[in-house]
């Protein structure tokens, strides 16, 4: 029920349905043509606003939400404005480091796995990361070995440590690692292509050496040549492979200078023997060559 007032508002009379059929009378202001809103005496508007128009629809005098900005001076307070949040979910997959196989990199017959970051708050783009650079990785701890091994070892495991620490942004690395990973592997071949020249040159070496001490072994003693074999599978070097060589030529000299001189003997002998069983002459027989004494001894034979 409306009743007016001497400024020319005008009063509205609610009728609450409580058990006691209290009524109450609350001030109201007009804010527009057939709107009204009730005013609070704390300074607040009451949530209710009534279109008192023809034109209002059916949803007219249905409560707006809870309480409305304090009113001073008049004037309706300006809502502070609340900051939204920026979307968290890392970089874009356009702005991440592009981790690329390098080219001329085989694959390792038994690759080396490298560890996982470990953090509770890990990124998915950080293990999207890892799991790019992994079998790239993995290939190349696999095709090395030795001490270029150990170093390359060491730098990944320290990337892995950093990212595992929280510092997410040192998975910005993982191009920077492989690249370093592949000039290991390269010096690593170069490397192992050089001792693979040295080792069949040496190989090359004791197969020639184990050559000529088969040919020469009729004429070395059997524990000679025995020791000599054991020297020359056991030699790692080329010095050691010729040191065997050496020893191997100077008892071949010396068994072909003792092989002389029993032949020289035994040719001694032999003309010995004849002369003694030849008739004596009393002139002073010419001298003979070994090679007559040798045909006369051998038709002698003959005619026995």
């Amino acid at each position: 029920m409306a009743d007016s007032d001497g400024s020319g508002g005008v009063s509205l009379t609610l009728r609450h349905k409580t058990p006691s059929q209290s009524v109450v009378s609350v001030p109201q202001t007009r804010i527009g043509e057939g709107r009204v809103r009730f005013k609070r005496s704390d300074g607040f508007r009451l949530g209710r606003v009534i279109d008192t128009t023809e034109a209002s629809s059916r949803a007219a005098g249905e409560e707006t939400d809870g309480r409305s900005t304090p009113v001073v001076g008049g004037a309706r307070a300006v809502a502070p404005s609340v900051r939204s949040r920026a979307p968290v979910g890392g970089p874009s997959p356009a702005q991440l480091p592009r981790i690329v196989r390098p080219q001329g990199l085989p694959h390792a017959t038994r690759p080396i796995d490298p560890p996982a970051p470990e953090h509770h708050h890990l990124p998915s783009w950080v293990r999207r990361l890892h799991a790019q650079a992994r079998p790239i990785l993995a290939d190349l701890l696999g095709n090395l070995s030795g001490e270029a091994l150990q170093r390359f070892q060491g730098t990944v495991d320290a990337l892995i440590a950093a990212i595992s620490s929280g510092k997410f942004s040192q998975a910005w690395q993982y191009p920077r690692v492989i690249a370093e990973g592949m000039e290991v592997f390269e010096s690593h071949r170069h490397e192992n292509a050089e001792e693979l020249r040295a080792q069949r040159i040496l190989e090359q070496r004791r197969k020639k050496a184990g050559d000529s001490l088969r040919e020469a072994g009729a004429r070395l003693a059997p524990d000679v040549l025995a020791r000599l074999n054991r020297t020359l599978r056991s030699a790692v070097t080329a010095e050691e492979i010729d040191a065997v060589t050496t020893e191997m030529d100077q008892s071949v000299t010396v068994a072909r200078s003792s092989e002389e001189r029993r032949r020289d003997r035994e040719i001694d002998r032999t003309r010995s023997r004849i002369r003694n069983t030849l008739p004596r002459a009393g002139a002073a027989e010419p001298a003979e060559t070994w090679q007559d004494v040798l045909r006369r001894f051998a038709e002698t034979q003959a005619a026995e």
